[in-house]
C-alpha cells in the first residue's frame, strides 16, 4: 500500500500549496477591491441568474464567432465534467473501490474527447487562422494553459487505464467501472500486450497518470490567479454582476466629487474585477472603430495595461496612486475612443470598457489635456448651450421658413414635445430635414411644440468627453425648461439627445417617456394618421450606435421601412452589431491626424459591397453629416446616396418629390 500512502501524502501537500498560492493572490486582489469605489451589483437576482444561463451555459455571445464558440464550449464543458473525474480519482486513492457509478464514468471519457477536439481547434485557430484580434494578447500563456489542459485529460485516460490492475494487485479491490471508462479500457488492452500489468509497472503507470491529472489540476489552481485564465473563476461572477440598468446610462448616480479616474482607488471594485476577467480574446479590439481606423486605441489593451500595472503593484508593493490617464494608458488611446460601445457589446464576459475610458478622460481634462477643437466645443456648450457657437435665439430659426405655427411648449400645452437637438437645429445640411419632420407632424395632425431658445444641448457628448460638471449644467437647464412645459410625451430625431434624456437624466429624477422619431412615426402610420404610398426602393440601413446599441431601438426603424414599402438589404454588421460612423464621444470635433481609414468610409465600403443597393438610409443627424462627407470624399456619389429616414417618409406622403435618379425595385 506504499503507492496509496505516497499518493495520499502528495495529494494533501499539493492541495495545501495550490490553495495557499491561490488564496494569497485572491486576497491581494480583494484588498485592492476593498479600497476601490463602492458599487451595487447584487440587485435583481433572477435576471442575473438568467444572464449566467444565457452567457455561461448557452455561450450566447461566444457563439457569435462560431469556431471560437465551439472550441471554447468543448473546453469549458470539460471543466465542468472534470469535477466528476476529480471526485473519482481522489476518492479511489483515499477509499479504494470508490466509483462515481456506471452512468457518470463514461461521461468523463466522452468529454475527454471533446476537450481534445477543442484543443486541436484552438491550436488551429491560433497557429493557422491567426485572427488579428489576438494581436497584443499573451500567446505564450495561452499555449501554457492549453498544454496543461491537454496534460490533465491525457492523465485521466492513463490513470484510468492502469487503475484496474492497481485496484486488483495493489489495493486488492475490484474496479467496477473499468469498461465504462472506455478510453482507459481500450488503452489497458495495450498494457496487457506489453506485459505492464504487474504491481510495479501498473503502480508506476498509475502514478504518472495520477500526477498528470491531479498534479496538473493543482498546478493549474496555483497558476490561474497569475494568468489571464483567471477568467475561468472570474467570468461567471462577472457575468452575474453585469450591469442591468439602462444600457446607455454611463454614470449611474450623481457623483459625490468627480467621475475622474486618476488612480486605481478611483476605479470601482467592479472595474478592478473586470481587469481579471479579461480573456484577451480581442473581440472588443476587432469591432473597435478607432482601432480599425489605425488609431492607437484597443479596448483590450486598455484593460491589459491597467491589469498589468496593477499586477506590478501586487508583485512589488508599488503605490496605488500611480497615475493611470496619460501614464498607464496613453492620452492618444483615450481620446481616440468614439464611445460607441461596440467593445462592451462584443465582450463575452461583460467587461465595461467605456466608463473606464471616460473616467480617465475626465482625469486628463482636469489637467487641461484635451484636443483644442473639442475644448472650443466645450466652451461653446458652456456659454451658448450648443456646439455651433451660435446664440440661443437662433436655435428655432429653422422654423421661420415653413408655413407651420409651431407651439412653444413652455407657454401652451402640447401632446408631443419635440427635443430638436443641436445638429437638427443649427446645421444647414440637417435643417431641411428638421423642417420636413415638422411638416410630417403637421400633416398627421399631431399637436406638438418645442422649447425654443430654452433648449440647450442634451449633454450626452459632454459627459462622454469626460466633463461631468458641464453635462450636469446642461441637463439642469433642460430640466428647468421641461418643468415649465406641458406635454404628454417627448420625442427626438437625435439618438444622442435621446440617450441623455432617456438614460442619463434619470439620476436627476426625470422619468418622462422619450421616443425616437422612427418609433413615433410607426405609431402614426399604424393609427392611420399618416397615410403613405409604398416606395419601391432598394436600400440598406445604418443603425446609429446611440439608437441601436445603447438603446436597443433596432426594430422600429425596420418596421418603418417596411411600412414605407422599401426592400431592405442588411449590411453584414447591423442592429446592435452595427459599425460606428466615428462621430461619437466628441470625435466629430477632434483632429483626425493619424486616422488612416475613417470609420465612416469603412461603413460606406460595406454598403457598396452589397448587390445593387443605391440608398444608404440613416436616422441620426450626425450620420447625415458623416456619411454624406464620406460619399463625396470617396467619389461614389453616383453609386450610393445617403438618405435620411425623414426623406423617405416625405416621399411616401407626397411632401417630397422623387429624385430623378431614384432607382426602383422591379
Amino acid at each position: 500500500m506504499i503507492l496509496r500512502d505516497v499518493l495520499m501524502a502528495a495529494t494533501g501537500l499539493m492541495l495545501v500549496i495550490a490553495v495557499a498560492l491561490f488564496a494569497k493572490r485572491v486576497h491581494q486582489i480583494y484588498q485592492v477591491m476593498r479600497k476601490a469605489r463602492p458599487e451595487v451589483r447584487s440587485d435583481q437576482p433572477g435576471r442575473r441568474i438568467q444572464s449566467v444561463v444565457e452567457h455561461v451555459v448557452l455561450h450566447r455571445r461566444m457563439f457569435r464567432i462560431t469556431l471560437s464558440g465551439l472550441l471554447h464550449y468543448f473546453i469549458f464543458s470539460g471543466f465542468v465534467v472534470l469535477l466528476i473525474d476529480i471526485v473519482e480519482t481522489v476518492g479511489e486513492v483515499f477509499f479504494p473501490g470508490f466509483t462515481v457509478g456506471r452512468i457518470l464514468a463514461p461521461l468523463v471519457d466522452i468529454w475527454v474527447i471533446l476537450v481534445l477536439v477543442g484543443i486541436v481547434l484552438a491550436l488551429y485557430n491560433r497557429l493557422v487562422i491567426k485572427p488579428a484580434r489576438f494581436h497584443g494578447s499573451d500567446e505564450k500563456d495561452a499555449f501554457v494553459i492549453l498544454g496543461m489542459i491537454a496534460a490533465i485529460v491525457i492523465g485521466i485516460v492513463i490513470h484510468d487505464s492502469f487503475y484496474p490492475f492497481v485496484a486488483k494487485e495493489v489495493f486488492h479491490v475490484a474496479d467496477p467501472v473499468a469498461r465504462e471508462h472506455f478510453l482507459g479500457y481500450a488503452l489497458s488492452r495495450l498494457w496487457v500486450r506489453l506485459g505492464w500489468t504487474g504491481p510495479t509497472a501498473a503502480s508506476v503507470g498509475y502514478a504518472i497518470g495520477y500526477l498528470l491529472d491531479m498534479g496538473v489540476v493543482f498546478l493549474f489552481l496555483a497558476y490561474l490567479p497569475y494568468s489571464k485564465h483567471f477568467h475561468i473563476f472570474a467570468a461567471v461572477p462577472n457575468i452575474y454582476m453585469r450591469k442591468l440598468g439602462p444600457v446607455g446610462e454611463l454614470v449611474t448616480r450623481v457623483p459625490e466629487d468627480t467621475i475622474a479616474i486618476k488612480t486605481f482607488e478611483d476605479l470601482s471594485w467592479k472595474d478592478i474585477f473586470d481587469l481579471y476577467t479579461c480573456t484577451e480574446c480581442g473581440r472588443c479590439q476587432a469591432v473597435c472603430p478607432a482601432h480599425n481606423a489605425g488609431q492607437p486605441l484597443s479596448p483590450k489593451m486598455v484593460i491589459l495595461e491597467l491589469r498589468d500595472a496593477l499586477n506590478d503593484h501586487l508583485a512589488k508593493g508599488g503605490d496605488l496612486s500611480l497615475p493611470l490617464a496619460g501614464g498607464v494608458v496613453s492620452r492618444e488611446e483615450l481620446w481616440a475612443c468614439t464611445t460607441c460601445g461596440a467593445c462592451q457589446e462584443a465582450c463575452p464576459v461583460f467587461i465595461e470598457h467605456v466608463p473606464k475610458i471616460v473616467g480617465m478622460r475626465a482625469a486628463l481634462l482636469e489637467e487641461g489635456d484635451i484636443d483644442p477643437n473639442a475644448q472650443k466645443v466645450l466652451t461653446s456648450w458652456d456659454r451658448q448651450g450648443n456646439s455651433f457657437g451660435q446664440p440661443p435665439r437662433k436655435r428655432p430659426a429653422w422654423a421661420k421658413d415653413i408655413d407651420i405655427a409651431i407651439k412653444d411648449a413652455r407657454k401652451e400645452p402640447v401632446d408631443w414635445l419635440w427635443f430638436v437637438g443641436d445638429f437638427a437645429a443649427y446645421d444647414p445640411r440637417v435643417q431641411r430635414l428638421t423642417q420636413l419632420v415638422a411638416r410630417l407632424l403637421d400633416k398627421a395632425g399631431v399637436d406638438f411644440g418645442i422649447l425654443y431658445e430654452a433648449e440647450v444641448n442634451a449633454g450626452n457628448e459632454a459627459l462622454r468627453v469626460g466633463e461631468y460638471g458641464l453635462f450636469e449644467s446642461l441637463a439642469q437647464k433642460n430640466l428647468k425648461a421641461l418643468e415649465k412645459a406641458q406635454y404628454q410625451r417627448i420625442f427626438t430625431t437625435d439618438p444622442h439627445s435621446l440617450n441623455a434624456l432617456k438614460n442619463e437624466y434619470r439620476k436627476f429624477g426625470f422619468q418622462a417617456p422619450v421616443s425616437h422619431y422612427t418609433e413615433a412615426f410607426v405609431e402614426l402610420i399604424d393609427q392611420g394618421r399618416l397615410p403613405v404610398e409604398p416606395l419601391r426602393m432598394k436600400v440598406t440601413y445604418h443603425d446609429p450606435c446611440y439608437l441601436g446599441r445603447w438603446n436597443r431601438i433596432t426594430e422600429a426603424p425596420r418596421q418603418l421601412l417596411n411600412r414605407l414599402g422599401v426592400e431592405l438589404v442588411e449590411m453584414p454588421r447591423h442592429g446592435t452589431q452595427s459599425f460606428c460612423c466615428g462621430a461619437g464621444g466628441g470625435r466629430i470635433w477632434m483632429d483626425e491626424t493619424g486616422v488612416q481609414d475613417r470609420p465612416a468610409n469603412q461603413r460606406i465600403r460595406e454598403a457598396l459591397s452589397l448587390d445593387d443597393v443605391p440608398y444608404f438610409v440613416v436616422a441620426c443627424p450626425k450620420d447625415v453629416s458623416m456619411f454624406t462627407a464620406s460619399v463625396t470624399a470617396m467619389g461614389v456619389d453616383g453609386r450610393l446616396q445617403v438618405i435620411d429616414m425623414t426623406e423617405l417618409l416625405a416621399m411616401a406622403t407626397g411632401l417630397l418629390a422623387m429624385p430623378e435618379s431614384l432607382s426602383m425595385v422591379p
